[in-house]
């Protein structure tokens, strides 16, 4: 998987966790955590959301990003470090 990106700390990724809640998309999730707007309202309409949470240099200070699709995230993370 070396499309992840370096951590120090943990790391996880995350699969429709609203419905663990019986919330919806909106009521769980933060719109600035998504890697684009087209993401976020994707994710709303297809009540589908995945979550990469990590700790890029100790257990302290983390990232969050969120999309649609795993695949979007990939994407999201391939082109930012390129």
């Amino acid at each position: 998987m070396n499309w992840l990106p370096e951590h120090k700390g943990g790391l996880h990724i995350d699969h429709n966790e609203h419905r663990n809640y019986y919330q919806t998309v909106e009521e769980c999730y933060d719109p600035e955590d998504f890697v684009s707007e087209d993401e976020w309202l994707k994710a709303i309409k297809e009540d589908s959301v995945w979550v990469l949470h990590w700790y890029p240099n100790t257990p302290v200070g983390f990232t969050r990003i969120a999309a649609s699709t795993l695949e979007a995230i990939q994407q999201w993370l391939k082109e930012k470090n390129t």
